[in-house]
């Protein structure tokens, strides 16, 4: 009778530890992953990654755009372009989570590609606020490939042009700005502030 006694209590000290060690191994196994989990919340959440989330958002904030349907909601087009790249920037994101009363300050810069009618027509009201006055442009990486090619064969990396008041382009909240014709194309550079 003790030998089987003997035999059962091996048998249930071997179940008893095979079953202690899935027990082992399974507390083993959660409490690594909980660690990653927590890890990975604190490096989301690190400043180092907001700042780079906040970049990636400035950046998509910064990137060009060319829906038409879209602009007209911005400002005022005395024709339609044929063609159109814009960009707008808000010049005062950290001023307006410190300050909810900040004015708005922005700035919208476009690249509109008229037909030749319009791009005349354009001129014409324009000069009637203020006269032309030859200037210089620096092309952006995202303009168009025939200003950015125009850009590069000049020399100096700008563009050629007369720039005139942009009055008639003005919708809330821009107010201030320029109209560029480059050259002798039917493009012009319309660059817009508020405040």
């Amino acid at each position: 009778m003790q030998s089987r006694f003997f035999i059962f209590t091996i048998d249930l000290m071997i179940f008893s530890t095979k079953k202690t060690i899935r027990v082992f191994c399974l507390s083993v196994f959660l409490l690594c992953s909980c660690a990653k989990i927590e890890n990975a919340d604190k490096n989301e959440n690190s400043p180092e990654n907001q700042t780079a989330n906040g970049a990636a958002q400035t950046n998509n904030a910064l990137a060009a755009k060319d829906d038409l349907e879209e602009l007209e909601k911005i400002i005022k087009l005395p024709a339609a372009p044929e063609e159109t790249t814009y960009r707008e920037e808000d010049l005062n994101t950290l001023n307006k989570e410190q300050n909810a009363n900040a004015p708005e300050k922005k700035r919208l810069t476009a690249v509109l590609k008229f037909s030749a009618a319009d791009a005349s027509r354009i001129v014409e009201q324009a000069v009637k606020h203020k006269p032309a006055q030859p200037s210089e442009i620096e092309a952006e990486d995202w303009f168009p490939a025939e200003l950015i090619a125009q850009s590069q064969l000049s020399g100096d990396e700008t563009l050629k042009g007369e720039t005139f008041a942009a009055d008639d382009f003005f919708q809330p909240p821009y107010a201030r700005g320029n109209l560029t014709r480059i050259g002798d194309t039917n493009y012009f550079v319309l660059e817009l502030s508020a405040l």
